[in-house]
């Protein structure tokens, strides 16, 4: 790794409540439940005797708790970014799985077929890498040759690997998004790397949930 590249150590955040129950999250929230609360934990265990210079969070309450219980370990303090939300949902939000493909059929296979598509009431696969992109690139030009650990959401997660494989948004999801994870990127001179994704590690044998819903 270029020890002048500017490092981002990326957290899904723990399991919610919603999460057990496939209910879409979107900009709504539900809280972490005990094993999210306990997943939180062993990160911040998992970090221990790393340095960070800057934590970032989605403002969301379920990334914002998880950040907040890592970095009472660090001793640091979390900076929210609104633009690091999950994607917004629409009417797809509060829903179950199952509820929305019965009540929403052509949204669903819209969503799915065209990234420029725009949910009602939310926003569409293209808005949102516009929106997870820019932050990103504001943040990294903030704090350039710096360490930065940001928790947010699979979907950001998602955005991130599509952005530095210049993965179409089209395509259908082939990596891990799980509950948890730490995943590592390294910017140098605008060039995006991944330097490792998924660890788990750090979780020992607590559970991890893939997805649902971010």
């Amino acid at each position: 790794m270029n020890n002048n590249a500017t490092r981002l150590t990326v957290i899904r955040h723990g399991e919610t409540e919603w999460n057990t129950q496939t209910r879409f999250q979107g900009h709504l929230d539900s809280k972490l439940t005990a094993l999210g609360i306990k997943q939180a934990e062993a990160i911040a265990d998992g970090l221990k005797g790393e340095t960070f210079d800057i934590i970032y969070s989605s403002d969301l309450e379920r990334a914002k708790h998880t950040a907040d219980i890592i970095a009472g370990r660090l001793n640091m303090t979390v900076h929210t970014e609104k633009d690091l939300r999950e994607i917004n949902l629409g009417v797809m939000q509060g829903l179950l799985k199952d509820e929305f493909i019965l009540k929403y059929p052509e949204v669903i296979k819209n969503f799915h077929a065209d990234p420029g598509y725009v949910i009602p009431d939310g926003e569409s696969k293209q808005l949102f890498f516009d929106r997870i992109t820019g932050a990103l690139e504001r943040i990294v030009d903030r704090y350039k040759d710096h360490s930065i650990l940001l928790v947010a959401h699979g979907g950001v997660l998602d955005i991130m690997i599509r952005y530095t494989f210049d993965i179409p948004l089209s395509a259908k999801r082939s990596f891990s998004l799980y509950n948890a994870s730490i995943n590592r990127f390294t910017v140098n001179n605008g060039e995006w790397k991944l330097e490792s994704w998924g660890e788990t590690s750090h979780i020992r044998d607590i559970p991890v949930t893939d997805d649902f819903n971010c």
